[in-house]
């Protein structure tokens, strides 16, 4: 049941269940990641996301609709970015704050991630001491594992798209922290390009079978996922779940 749902042709039901599965996951990852960068800001002194509603978990206020349909059928995509007002930020130096918040998304998404991880691993060795159970728990359960496997993989994914230093990702806010303030707006000029240019490594992907992008998002998330894959692997061994069982 568990590797013919992943890895084979499905019925209609379970392609709709899946696909429900993966917009949950879609939209927890969205809205933690905004909702941790709402919840900085206000942190750090700013009432203006409060004051738009986007200290919240709710999907709705966070989703970008061309973004989440982006993340469906390309694999990539982004949420509606959280407003905030840089002169109310006085807790901290202003520089400090804004390294804060331009990090906290990804930090939600790097935890999540660890969570996920740990987390998959148990589910599996349930599957694996179920597998004489009913049809519907081994379904019940796979249904489980991969709500918990979406999460691990789009939340790594989601981390290394948005620390990719392209504006307006948080890994350029990040580093459009060091440079002058006077030739920040020069480079946030750019921006406006930056969605050409992601189509143009999509398209790229397509015509020539590799994604460019995809390839660089790997590389970004690898130093996050090789110490994850460690812990991951201590609790297989734990568990003795054997090799050909782990995801």
């Amino acid at each position: 049941m568990l590797f013919s749902i992943f890895n084979s042709d499905v019925s209609m039901a379970e392609k709709i269940m899946e696909l429900t599965l993966l917009i949950m996951v879609l939209a927890f990852t969205f809205s933690s990641h905004e909702f941790m960068h709402a919840w900085v800001a206000e942190r750090c002194g700013d009432d203006t996301p409060r004051r738009q509603g986007r200290i919240t978990l709710n999907p709705l206020v966070h989703i970008d609709p061309m973004g989440a349909i982006m993340m469906l059928i390309a694999g990539f995509g982004w949420a509606k970015p959280v407003q905030y007002n840089p002169n109310n930020l006085h807790k901290y130096k202003r520089v400090t704050c804004e390294r804060f918040i331009s990090l906290a998304g990804v930090t939600a998404n790097y935890v999540t991630a660890i969570v996920a991880s740990c987390i998959v691993p148990l589910i599996v060795n349930w599957f694996w001491h179920s597998a004489d159970s009913s049809e519907k728990t081994q379904l019940a359960i796979t249904l489980v594992l991969k709500f918990f496997y979406y999460l691990r993989e789009y939340s790594f994914m989601f981390l290394a798209f948005n620390l990719l230093p392209v504006p307006p990702l948080d890994g350029y806010r990040f580093v459009s922290t060091f440079i002058p303030y006077k030739w920040r707006r020069s480079f946030e000029s750019f921006s406006k390009y930056s969605y050409y240019i992601f189509f143009a490594l999509l398209i790229m992907g397509r015509v020539g079978n590799v994604s460019l992008l995809s390839k660089i998002i790997d590389i970004v998330a690898w130093p996050f996922r090789y110490p994850v894959s460690f812990l991951e692997s201590g609790i297989y061994n734990l568990l003795k779940v054997p090799a050909f069982f782990r995801l």
